[in-house]
């Protein structure tokens, strides 16, 4: 019995048509259902967390209402002295350890007919507390001070995040009159304010410590919509509506979330995220205190994105559905009483389309990684990562008996890349640092670049602050680069700059200046110029990250503490390759001697009307073959010169597969015209390597593609 029998060949296609189109509708069934407990899972932690955050938000500032009116009834009795006030005062600093100032801002001639304006305040700066007559710094009664004008008018009220001059950092306020007893009348008297002060990134800070995804952000919301903290500085600055930025960004998503705050609800919205532009939903929940809103807004795409399982069921999902493809291919032949030409070559080339959209598919997906999600170092994306790496830093030099770290924040700006070789790449940009006067007066300033092939650092400013200076650099660097190209030209790399201190024989730990930065979400480009050219190029991410490194000497210096995994900080810079120049420049050429090969391989024949017009011979294909072989050698040659890899590289997959075909061409030619009696090759005047030789090609490029990219 014939294996190969027509019969068989229709029996194996429908059962192997059964098995592709079952398992193709199990992975399709298992990537949805990962899919949806993937984003479920997230959905239902994002909506705890913020649940968690106002709940926590809502108790830091509600403790604030019962201190204020305990203020408030000892002034209507208290007929002391100034010191007995400032007292009471800092009494309430001292036992409340999470306000950084207290005041009373008296109405005119109100606390002594003699003194038009008395405003004692509070504050704790550097562990003490310090007092400030706010009336010397600012006449408080002139209409423009609405902290202190809307409380006395309405009552009690928490006022709009502002900038405390007294307190000399953003504050959060709550404020409520008070009154003292006339002793001759009996009757109450409003006398002013009592006002009671958060820092602001002490509360706005722990909405950046949530998982939000790597670009996802929140954002806190008066009763009128009011921007009160927002990754973009400016609108809090300006006091944006968020109904106003929707307009602007035409932002269906910014637009509900301000009928939420309006409307006074929770709850939660779809939508498009403002500042990534993919699909998003939105936690809107109301702080119960203060009547503002939290909004946190999560990218759906930051779930699934970069997700390797989920790619890989889509990948599975693929091969099954050119293999259920295939099989019906198959089964449609083996029906044929009498396969004629015209319908082999349809059959061939649905089987090479096939393959080409598997190898389209596979692109497709390799181009959706994120490298910076899967780096095992520390990454640093806000204050609360930044708190967690400094805590554990202190930790481990108490465990190893070291001195205590020195931070010296530092923030990077490159405003050009160009990568000049294979391994060499140009940075410029500017490096700034911020030196506390707290810090050891014979610290140096400045920093080195250790893996700099060539720097030209030239300090560019240098400013005093109110508690130490910030110095900046330009800087012109070459660093020598390790890429890796094995997925070249769908490559993605890694620029990074490595920091060090000047006096790195120190403990000094370099960090992230993130208040530097409106955003620090790596796709958003914190540190990047906004209108970066790269050539060839596209810039995907930047970010700050620590790797714990190692040496084998101690520099010469004894003790040295950097000597055993110390972190050193990084700023990296992912870059993807733009696929369309290699495409011209390397794949167009394969394409075409490929397409050379398949016209010599045509005209094989043994027809005496074809070989008058087409004049076919071994000796001919063979010149042809040679010749092509040189035009893809020197192509492969230059590629290969010009990337310097030390590994076969994916683009050089397509020579060896051309490599190969002009040798099976060749070979093809002689047996034919030889006579040789093998059924594959004589078969119909050479019509079988005719037809398999796009499906072998494609198919070829098909497995090693998945190998590589899987």
């Amino acid at each position: 019995m014939n294996f190969f029998s027509r019969k068989n060949i229709f029996k194996i296609s429908v059962a192997s048509l059964v098995i592709t189109l079952c398992g193709s509708f199990g992975f399709a069934y298992d990537y949805f259902k990962m899919r949806a407990e993937v984003i479920f899972l997230a959905q239902e932690e994002a909506l705890e967390e913020t649940l968690g955050l106002s709940e926590k938000i809502h108790k830091t500032l509600n403790q604030s209402i019962p201190i204020a009116r305990a203020l408030s009834e000892d002034l209507f009795v208290m007929e002391g002295t100034t010191s007995d006030l400032i007292k009471r005062l800092k009494r309430v600093l001292t036992i409340n350890p999470n306000l950084i100032g207290v005041g009373v801002a008296y109405e005119p001639f109100a606390y002594d007919p003699d003194v038009r304006l008395f405003a004692p305040y509070l504050t704790r700066q550097d562990a003490e507390i310090k007092r400030v007559q706010i009336e010397n710094q600012v006449d408080y009664t002139v209409e423009t001070y609405d902290w202190y004008h809307q409380p006395l008018k309405n009552g009690a009220q928490w006022n709009k995040p502002r900038f405390s001059q007294a307190a000399e950092r953003n504050v959060i306020e709550y404020a409520l009159p008070f009154f003292q007893k006339n002793p001759e009348t009996g009757q109450k008297k409003k006398m002013g304010i009592i006002f009671i002060h958060y820092a602001s990134e002490d509360i706005f800070g722990q909405i950046h410590s949530l998982n939000m995804g790597k670009t996802g952000y929140g954002i806190m919301l008066s009763k009128k919509g009011v921007i009160l903290s927002h990754p973009i500085k400016e609108y809090v600055e300006e006091e944006r509506l968020i109904g106003d930025i929707a307009r602007e960004e035409k932002n269906v998503l910014l637009e509900s979330i301000g009928q939420q705050v309006f409307s006074e609800k929770s709850g939660v919205l779809e939508g498009i995220s403002a500042l990534s532009g993919r699909p998003t939903w939105a936690h809107v929940q109301q702080i119960e205190s203060t009547g503002w809103a939290l909004a946190m807004i999560y990218s759906k795409d930051d779930i699934t994105k970069g997700n390797r399982t989920l790619r890989h069921h889509l990948i599975w999902i693929a091969i099954l559905f050119i293999a259920f493809a295939l099989s019906l291919i198959t089964m449609d032949l083996s029906r044929l009483k009498k396969r004629s030409v015209p319908i082999l070559w349809l059959r061939a080339l649905n089987a090479s389309t096939l393959f080409t959209l598997g190898i389209a598919l596979i692109w497709f997906l390799s181009t959706d990684d994120v490298a910076w999600k899967n780096l095992e170092r520390t990454v640093i994306l806000d204050q609360s990562d930044l708190a967690t790496f400094k805590m554990n830093n202190i930790r481990t030099a108490l465990r190893n008996r070291q001195p205590l770290p020195i931070y010296v924040p530092t923030g990077v700006f490159v405003q050009s890349i160009e990568f000049t070789s294979a391994n060499n790449v140009i940075l410029t940009g500017y490096i700034w640092q911020q030196y506390n006067d707290r810090l050891p007066n014979d610290l140096s300033r400045g920093f080195v670049l250790p893996e700099a092939e060539s720097a030209d650092i030239v300090e560019s400013y240098r400013r005093k602050e109110k508690d130490g200076e910030v110095i900046g650099w330009y800087f012109h660097v070459t660093l020598r680069q390790d890429f890796d190209y094995t997925q070249y030209p769908f490559d993605q790399q890694t620029v990074w700059m490595r920091l060090w201190h000047k006096d790195f024989d120190k403990n000094v730990v370099l960090l992230p200046a993130i208040d530097s930065y409106d955003l620090m979400h790596p796709e958003r480009l914190p540190g990047i110029e906004q209108d970066f050219v790269l050539p060839g190029w596209t810039v995907s991410s930047s970010f700050f990250n620590y790797r714990f490194n190692s040496y084998n000497t101690d520099f010469g210096i004894p003790r040295y503490v950097g000597q055993n995994k110390f972190p050193e900080l990084y700023f990296q810079i992912g870059v993807k390759r733009r696929f369309l120049n290699p495409f011209i420049s390397n794949l167009t050429p394969i394409i075409v001697v490929l397409l050379m090969l398949f016209a010599v391989l045509i005209t094989s024949s043994k027809e005496s009307g074809k070989i008058e017009i087409l004049g076919f011979n071994a000796s001919t294909i063979l010149a042809s073959s040679t010749a092509l072989f040189f035009v893809v050698l020197i192509s492969h040659i230059d590629l290969r010169s010009s990337l310097s890899a030390n590994e076969i590289f994916y683009m050089e997959y397509f020579y060896v597969v051309t490599y190969a075909t002009i040798l099976a061409i060749s070979i093809n030619s002689i047996l034919f015209s030889w006579g040789i009696n093998i059924p594959f090759v004589q078969y119909r005047d050479n019509l079988l390597p005719k037809l398999f030789y796009w499906p072998v090609i494609t198919l070829t490029m098909l497995v090693v593609t998945l190998i590589k990219f899987y």
